[in-house]
C-alpha cells in the first residue's frame, strides 16, 4: 500500500490584499496591503520622501531565539525613521517589534488604524 504524503498547508495572509501603488514620480511599487497604499498616499500628500525595499532588513530574535529579519513597510531617509502599518498585532508580531527595537538602534512609528494613518503628520517625526 502506498504511503500518503502529508503536505504542509501554505500560509496565507487573509487580512491583507497585495496592491500596486504608482508613486508621484511614476514608479510602481508592490504593497502588501491596501493600508500600506493609503500610507504611501499620505506620505506623498505630505511631501515626505519614502523608500520601500525587500533588501532593507533589520535583524531580530524570534521567541525561540532564532535570528530573523524584519522588513519594514516604509523607511523615511530624511528622518531616519521606519514606519510599520499594521491593523492587528498578534502576540508574535508584538514580540517581533519589541525585539527589533532592542536589537537595533532605530526609530519605528507603528500605526494601528486608518485613523492613525489619516492623522499622521510631520510633527510625529
Amino acid at each position: 500500500m502506498a504511503k500518503l504524503r502529508k503536505y504542509k498547508k501554505k500560509k496565507t495572509k487573509l487580512w491583507s490584499k497585495p496592491s500596486i501603488y504608482k508613486t508621484i514620480d511614476g514608479n510602481h511599487v508592490q504593497m502588501d496591503s491596501t493600508w500600506e497604499v493609503i500610507m504611501a498616499m499620505r506620505l506623498d500628500e505630505l511631501n515626505i520622501q519614502w523608500e520601500r525595499d525587500e533588501g532593507m532588513k533589520l535583524p531580530y530574535l524570534s521567541k525561540a531565539g532564532r535570528k530573523r529579519n524584519y522588513i519594514p513597510d516604509f523607511y523615511l531617509p530624511e528622518y531616519d525613521t521606519y514606519i510599520e502599518v499594521k491593523g492587528y498585532f498578534t502576540e508574535s508580531a508584538k514580540h517581533k517589534m519589541k525585539s527589533v527595537l532592542e536589537v537595533n538602534d532605530v526609530k519605528i512609528i507603528m500605526l494601528k488604524s486608518l485613523i492613525e494613518i489619516a492623522g499622521f503628520n510631520k510633527e510625529v517625526l
